[in-house]
């Protein structure tokens, strides 16, 4: 056993190379990597979480500056920060591995079908 630590990226890595190098996976492998997925997906909630109360932060602060500011304002203030662009990100992080998720349920009982020849 190794003592690599398992994570999303490492496990998303690993399939985008055997899917660019047009190797074929058995089904317990589309299988087993979205159980580890599914179970590491909160650690990308919590961040989530943290970077959407930093922007709700940015936001409040904004306003308390300026007190003739107004929501509209501090919204796109706050939209135009990197914090902010990073929540971005990690929301669309999070659709891709929850499509993933499906995809692979999908594809295991694809490749099991293919596998039994019907």
């Amino acid at each position: 056993m190794t003592d690599e630590l398992v994570t999303i990226d490492g496990i998303v890595a690993y399939l985008k190379d055997n899917i660019e190098n047009k190797k074929l996976l058995s089904p317990s492998v589309y299988v087993d990597a979205s159980q580890k997925i599914n179970v590491l997906l909160g650690d990308e909630h919590d961040l989530l979480f943290e970077l959407q109360q930093k922007v709700a932060k940015i936001k409040i602060d904004y306003l308390e500056e300026d007190p003739k500011s107004n929501v509209s304002k501090a919204r796109l203030m706050t939209e135009a920060t990197d914090v902010y662009k990073e929540m971005q990100k990690q929301k669309a992080k999070i659709s891709r591995i929850e499509e993933f998720i499906r995809i692979a349920k999908i594809q295991s009982k694809l490749k099991e079908t293919e596998f039994k020849g019907y």
